[in-house]
């Protein structure tokens, strides 16, 4: 009966495990799409206006939005009941598209990618700190800080040279 229980338990864990690694791997490979895609949005405002680029980038993926959302809900399209912060989700990547396009012509696609990681860190760190969003709240852990510290100088060090 015993090992039963202990085949059961390692089992999930095993399971448990994998899935962690499922989402790590498809983190790295977010993270080596927006290196690529970083780059191609400032290799467009050789062509383009920043402006140009946010409405290029941000309509593909509204239509694209559009076309999942028919075919997975075979339904009307509703937004009622959203609560009204999620829709700043646009103009964020309005905001975002259009510094790192122009930023990158200015200082590398390391180097805004590298600012934009803090960034990320230090804003992630208040929505979790203050529960914002509907996320659950998960206090701010001072251990933490040697890792923005360590992002920090390594920033520093890729654009400093």
């Amino acid at each position: 009966f015993r090992s039963g229980i202990m085949l059961q338990w390692n089992v999930a864990n095993y399971w448990k495990g994998r899935k962690e690694m499922i989402y790590f791997l498809f983190l790295i490979l977010s993270g080596l799409l927006q290196g690529m895609m970083i780059s191609l949005n400032g290799q467009l405002g050789n062509y383009y206006s920043m402006f140009g680029i946010s409405f290029f980038v941000h309509g593909i993926a509204a239509v694209l939005l559009i076309l999942y959302l028919k075919c997975k809900e075979k339904k009307k399209i509703r937004f009622r009941g959203v609560p009204a912060y999620v829709y700043l989700v646009g103009f964020m990547g309005i905001g975002m598209v259009t510094s790192s396009s122009w930023c990158t012509l200015a200082i590398g696609a390391t180097a805004m990618t590298g600012l934009s990681v803090i960034g990320q860190m230090i804003s992630s760190a208040v929505v979790d700190h203050y529960g914002w969003f509907g996320i659950e709240k998960q206090k701010f852990n001072w251990k933490e800080l040697p890792a923005y510290l360590l992002v920090l100088a390594g920033v520093w060090l890729v654009t400093t040279g």
